[in-house]
């Protein structure tokens, strides 16, 4: 036979052992796993297949390592029988035992990164929730400094917690000046809507007027839109948060005539008129958009008050089922704790019993 053979021959001689192991150990642990499933076990599929390569980079580990590390030091004897009569003892023959230990948990990890789930899927998800858009008031004024530091800044932080504070609700933003834009569409996403409310500042645009119908119309069209996110909520309640310091005083939309078309669409508005008022109030038409749609009109004169306003919103609103999407159970867990378990051992075990010295 030629060297390179007598070599090859040597290497698999020599890793027989650790993959010896390293199969036991890997059987015994998916044995454990199927009995604990039992006829579950039929359910099981593997999300990311991909991550089983994985399994193969320990194996060429111990293969490359077995080519290019030289044979372990053997101890000569000047008579065979002397070696015979020795044998092999308990640390000889389990000598590969860490190194198969180690093996099998490396594998158990690459099965544990494929995630593997059962395909019985629960019953949807379900949560409580509503769609809510807030439609907030950006005309001039809104820099009166009744309220600290101003009425905007009030605004945006009372309407920043009452966001925080709706974890399973969709919500949407409009803004409104003499015109109306939408901030934000109706989403889950709280941070990034909570991040967008931050940044408001009066001046983005006109705001020489206060358009309140435009501002609802723009709420209304942001409630019949599903969340790219999530898709549509089937969230039975709808709610519009309006807050305003002021008169409708621009052209266009009637806000009369957006609270009607609110009602005929099951679309509650309540209303928050901010700030210490003069004369350029119209607090009778926000009581009626509010009793028109099935909503309540608010006042806010100070900061306590509006606080008191969105926490008495917060007990107000309804909560309607939202259905999530069909999850799986997640079973990585299954494995990743007998892959934990073979690694604490192969530590053990190379610091005791089966020690190696150079």
């Amino acid at each position: 036979m030629s060297a390179p053979a007598e070599r090859l021959v040597a290497v698999l001689r020599n890793l027989m052992p650790i993959l010896g192991f390293a199969g036991l150990a890997v059987a015994l642990a998916l044995a454990g796993l199927a009995a604990y499933l039992g006829s579950d076990l039929r359910h099981v599929v593997i999300a990311s297949p991909w991550w089983l390569l994985a399994a193969l980079v320990p194996l060429l580990a111990v293969v490359i390592r077995g080519v290019v590390s030289p044979r372990p030091a053997t101890l000569r004897f000047s008579r065979a029988s002397s070696a015979r009569r020795l044998g092999p003892g308990l640390a000889a023959r389990l000598a590969h035992l860490p190194d198969g230990l180690r093996l099998a948990a490396a594998i158990l990890l690459a099965l544990a990164l494929a995630r593997p789930e059962s395909s019985r899927a629960t019953d949807r998800v379900e949560h409580k929730g509503i769609d809510i858009v807030v439609a907030l008031d950006l005309s001039d004024s809104m820099e009166a400094d009744d309220l600290y530091p101003n009425r905007l800044e009030a605004a945006k932080d009372v309407i920043d917690s009452f966001i925080a504070r709706r974890r399973h609700d969709r919500v949407g933003m409009v803004a409104f000046g003499a015109t109306a834009t939408t901030v934000s569409p109706l989403t889950v996403d709280h941070g990034v809507l909570r991040q967008l409310v931050r940044r408001l500042q009066l001046g983005s645009f006109d705001g020489s007027k206060t358009a309140i119908g435009a501002g609802l119309g723009q709420a209304l069209n942001r409630l019949k839109e599903p969340d790219a996110g999530s898709g549509e909520s089937g969230a039975e309640s709808k709610v519009i948060v309006l807050l305003t310091d002021g008169v409708h005083n621009a052209e266009g939309v009637d806000p009369d005539s957006m609270a009607r078309m609110a009602a005929d669409r099951g679309v509650h508005v309540y209303t928050v008129l901010i700030g210490r008022q003069a004369a350029s109030t119209d607090p009778a038409r926000l009581e009626r958009i509010a009793s028109t749609t099935g909503g309540y009109a608010y006042t806010a004169v100070d900061q306590q008050a509006l606080v008191t306003t969105f926490q008495d919103l917060l007990n107000k609103l309804d909560r309607s089922v939202i259905l999530g999407e069909h999850i799986r159970a997640q079973l990585f867990h299954l494995v990743l704790w007998p892959a934990l378990l073979l690694l604490m051992l192969d530590i053990l075990l190379r610091s005791t019993r089966l020690r190696r010295f150079p």
